[in-house]
């Protein structure tokens, strides 16, 4: 080491020696109320603070605090921060005038699906230097901040296969895939319902039956999910054709009583027919229900006419052969 790296050193630990010996004579002679003579920093921050680790939320929290510096020098201090399995970031160092104080934030951050519970986070302020020289005595303050992270669960249904048209009396089967989020194990239910079209209602249509009843499905922490199955028996007695639509709803949710237009399947239950594969008192006609055009119906007649002809002659003749045995 040079003679001038010497001098510096020892300038600097000569300085630092005669200011801790002026303060300490100073504390002694000066009287209890302002013994704030002495480098000091007092720390203040928020109580509590909560964390969304939801995928849609930023997953971060900022804690307010202040510094302050009732002493008669200039200070730096120190912030270090111990903050468990959260990512955390604050000033590395702030400095504060004679008997002022400064604001500063420490932001911190969960990990997606962080688990539910409690993070107790310590941040502590610590004098480094006053002014602009070190000192090595120190003097600190401390808070411990209680950090929530909130339970979460998202789950959305969405529906597969099935719907069209069925006869009246014909049992309708149904899927549905659910997707979920959730930071914490658990379990959710799922409804099938149906609306009837046009009228406005969220009741279950009267004469349907849902067979299978709820579907449940069990959660895991991060993302996870199942598929239900539904069947839905129709009414064989029905008075005239139904439409409507499928939805799939979280149980405990309000039911919708018109058909949405996304996340549907469409239904049309038509009304047994009569004999021949005939309703009476429909909107089409019995032509029309046959699939006869007016334009067929000489063709068709005249067509029957022989018909008849033929097996009436054949029945004559038959009889005449057997008077003849």
């Amino acid at each position: 080491m040079d003679d001038s790296s010497l001098g510096r050193n020892m300038s600097k630990a000569v300085g630092i020696i005669c200011m801790m010996l002026c303060l300490s004579s100073m504390a002694g002679i000066m009287s209890p109320v302002s013994a704030q003579i002495l480098p000091e920093v007092i720390l203040e921050c928020d109580d509590d603070v909560e964390i969304d680790p939801s995928p849609q939320s930023t997953r971060t929290s900022l804690i307010n605090c202040v510094a302050e510096n009732p002493s008669m020098f200039s200070e730096t201090i120190d912030i270090a921060l111990q903050s468990g399995q959260l990512e955390s970031a604050a000033p590395g160092s702030i400095t504060i005038g004679a008997g002022s104080s400064t604001d500063f934030q420490v932001s911190l951050r969960s990990d997606e699906a962080e688990p539910p519970g409690e993070i107790l986070v310590n941040i502590t302020a610590t004098v480094t230097q006053v002014n602009g020289v070190p000192y090595p005595a120190g003097s600190s303050d401390e808070e411990e901040i209680t950090v929530t992270i909130i339970e979460y669960s998202s789950c959305e249904a969405e529906i597969g296969q099935g719907g069209g048209d069925f006869d009246s009396g014909d049992e309708i089967s149904i899927s549905a895939s659910i997707n979920c989020e959730s930071n914490e194990d658990g379990r959710i239910t799922y409804q099938i319902h149906l609306i009837e079209k046009n009228m406005g209602s969220s009741s279950w249509p009267s004469g349907f039956q849902n067979i299978d009843g709820d579907c449940d499905v069990d959660i895991d922490s991060g993302d996870s999910g199942g598929n239900c199955n539904f069947r839905i028996g129709t009414p064989s007695d029905l008075e005239k054709d139904w439409e409507g639509c499928i939805v799939i709803v979280e149980k405990g949710d309000v039911k919708p009583n018109l058909c949405p237009s996304t996340n549907k399947v469409d239904l049309k239950i038509k009304k047994k027919a009569i004999g021949l594969g005939i309703e009476f008192g429909g909107n089409e006609s019995v032509l029309e229900q046959l699939g006869i055009t007016e334009e067929q119906v000489p063709v068709i007649a005249g067509s029957i006419g022989i018909l008849i002809l033929i097996i009436g002659g054949f029945v004559y003749y038959r009889r005449k052969g057997r008077e003849y045995e």
